[in-house]
């Protein structure tokens, strides 16, 4: 026998048999429309009477944050502004930042 989910606002779901990953994201004051958020990003809006015959499984909440950012792992390391040039970072200037930080705090 299949077991049917209540929706609840902000926990995660499988659908297994798309084996796709959504979170609750709503759910109206007459508690008639839901939104769901697909792991992708991708938003729909369900009636309750659809969500609750869906094949589902609650699930934890996925810890690659990278899915609605349509990110790779590259992109995930890389930063805006490139690597610091060779023989530019040296201690002493990062000392002298620290020293300006540290009496601006104090003050």
């Amino acid at each position: 026998m299949l077991r049917r989910i209540e929706p609840e606002v902000g926990a995660w779901y499988e659908h297994t048999d798309l084996q796709t990953l959504f979170e609750v994201v709503f759910i109206d004051d007459e508690g008639e429309n839901i939104g769901i958020q697909y792991f992708d990003g991708e938003i729909e809006e369900l009636e309750l009477d659809a969500f609750i015959r869906m094949p589902l499984c609650k699930v934890d909440q996925p810890e690659d944050w990278s899915g609605p950012y349509e990110m790779d792992n590259d992109d995930i390391f890389e930063n805006d502004f490139g690597d610091f040039p060779p023989g530019n970072h040296t201690p002493a200037l990062s000392d002298e930042y620290e020293s300006a930080i540290m009496h601006i705090l104090d003050e």
